[in-house]
This record gives structure tokens, C-alpha cells and sequence, in this order.
């Protein structure tokens, strides 16, 4: 944990899990498209397939794959709240 504890308020202090939703939380929001690889295996179109007619399923390509960017301060927070103990999860509809 923290090398200052008192430095926390007792609030803070009490955080054990931090649940982020993805899309436009840690993200702005977009997607880009890559090729993809020579070779690649691409695992998104079975579970796309059974969400057919659904939005935010993501792009179901296989010569294309998708990613997202995240911001660096974002990933520090994370970071540094992994250091300190707390268990972190994300949250996204998108396979």
C-alpha cells in the first residue's frame, strides 16, 4: 500500500475495486483498423455471429483487425492503482 496512509482520507482508504467502463471512459471513443497480420488467427467472428443484428459487437473482418487507443495518464492511474493493492476490472460490450 501506500507508504502515507494518513495522508489518505479514511474514504479512500476503504477502496478495494475500481470498475472502468471502457468506451469513451478510458478511451475517446475511436476504433481504428489495421491489416492484420500474415497468419493471424482471428478469433472475433464466432462470438459476433451469435450476437448478429446487435450493435457494439465490434468489426468482424479477416484481413482486418480493430484497436483502440487509451491515454497515457489513464494507464498510469491503473498502474498506480495496481501498486497500491487495488483490484481493477474493465468494462466493454465490444469483442
Amino acid at each position: 500500500m501506500f507508504a502515507c496512509l494518513s495522508c489518505l482520507s479514511p474514504r479512500s482508504v476503504k477502496i478495494k475495486l475500481l470498475l472502468f467502463d471502457v468506451d469513451g471512459v478510458l478511451t475517446d471513443g475511436k476504433i481504428w483498423i489495421f491489416p492484420a497480420p500474415a497468419g493471424a488467427q482471428l478469433t472475433t467472428q464466432e462470438p459476433a455471429t451469435g450476437h448478429s443484428g446487435q450493435g457494439g459487437f465490434g468489426f468482424v473482418s479477416q484481413t482486418y483487425v480493430q484497436a483502440k487507443g487509451f491515454n497515457a495518464h489513464d494507464g498510469t492511474a491503473v498502474s498506480l492503482a495496481h501498486l497500491a493493492g487495488i483490484k481493477m476490472g474493465l468494462i466493454t460490450k465490444r469483442i
